[in-house]
């Protein structure tokens, strides 16, 4: 006994001490490596799906909302409800600009492009239309347009004092890269001289590919002294015309500033009731300057000359044509008008 005593006390004096401790520090130590592993791979894989799917989670989150919202609600809304009930939310400055901005289209610029537009603003938001395609056409680096100050208006306004324009530049990142200003080295310091030129007319994209794209090659920057109608509104691809559209319904945004009153505009109108707005047309310069006679008798324009305009050619302060509209087009009497021209009545009786 005393023996084998002697024999296993050898035997456990043998075996090293910190065996059992050792192998519980590399478990652990295997444990913590595959943890941080494990959440360095979920960190990668959620970035990844938010580059490729950056809309996944906020779709998701949204159809939520609205399934919460229509299980909330107990009656759907009639459809036949007067539209002077239905209250519009106030805009707000962050809804200006998207959360999630399009990712930017990488591409080799082939110079710069301003744009000087004309005539009034209408014509100046449709110009814009056709030089934002212009530039995404030929692969240009687009400056934020300049607005006519000289035209029969003299409207002093700015591109910013009317529309967003970081909205401006941001929404349309993925198709045209838009600056606010023209680089040092291209300004009117600098050594370059722009190329200040009109396009032709209702051009076509082979016009803008074979005449305007070889005069980069020249000039580092080229300056449309006139927008009016210079892209043809047929025969233009489909992309170019979606573009078109985008940059009229989704880039042009007015400033939170003039949203807001608006906002307060058609909540006014939409508390006394049902309202239209109507563009006349019929403005100082439309007859005087645009010779707009179409569909009109030889007797015709020259009897409106001499009951709407004076001898200067100035539309005068009468509201007869408006009544004459209102009447054709059936409004009650005692119906609300509100002009952007002066009239001789603010209220037209029938």
């Amino acid at each position: 006994m005393e023996v084998r005593s002697e024999a296993l006390h050898l035997r456990c004096d043998k075996l090293p001490a910190p065996v059992i401790p050792k192998t519980c520090l590399q478990v652990w130590f295997i444990r913590i490596c595959s943890s941080i592993l494990l959440w360095t791979c979920i960190v990668q894989l959620v970035a990844v799906g938010k580059l490729w799917h950056p809309q996944l989670l906020i779709d998701l989150f949204s159809q939520l909302s609205v399934f919460n919202y229509s299980h909330r609600k107990k009656e759907p809304p009639s459809i036949s409800d007067p539209i002077m009930h239905r209250q519009l939310p106030p805009p707000s400055e962050s809804a200006a600009l998207s959360p999630h901005l399009p990712p930017p289209r990488i591409y080799r610029s082939n110079g710069y492009l301003t744009v000087s537009c004309n005539e009034g603003l209408n014509q100046m938001r449709a110009a814009i239309c056709d030089m934002v395609t212009v530039a995404r056409l030929l692969n240009l680096t687009m400056v934020v347009p300049e607005l006519d100050k000289t035209s029969f208006w003299a409207d002093p306004s700015n591109f910013s004092d009317i529309f967003n324009v970081n909205h401006f530049i941001n929404s349309l990142r993925d198709e045209v890269k838009i600056m606010k200003r023209l680089p040092k080295r291209l300004g009117r310091n600098g050594a370059f001289k722009p190329l200040v030129m009109p396009p032709v007319s209702w051009s076509s994209e082979k016009y803008y590919w074979e005449q305007i794209l070889p005069l980069f090659s020249k000039y580092s920057v080229i300056d449309f002294d006139k927008t009016d109608t210079r892209l043809a509104n047929n025969g233009i691809s489909t992309n170019l015309q979606k573009l078109r559209c985008r940059v009229n319904f989704q880039a042009l945004k007015f400033t939170p500033q003039i949203e807001a009153l608006g906002h307060k505009l058609i909540q006014f109108l939409l508390e006394r009731g049902t309202f239209v707005a109507l563009h006349l047309r019929y403005e100082m310069d439309m007859l005087a300057f645009s010779g707009c006679t179409q569909g009109c008798a030889e007797e015709e324009p020259e009897g409106a000359s001499s009951k709407f305009f004076s001898s200067s050619k100035i539309l005068s302060p009468v509201g007869r044509y408006i009544h004459f509209l209102h009447h054709c087009l059936g409004f009650y009497s005692q119906i609300h008008v509100l002009s952007s021209i002066q009239v001789c009545n603010l209220i037209i009786y029938f």
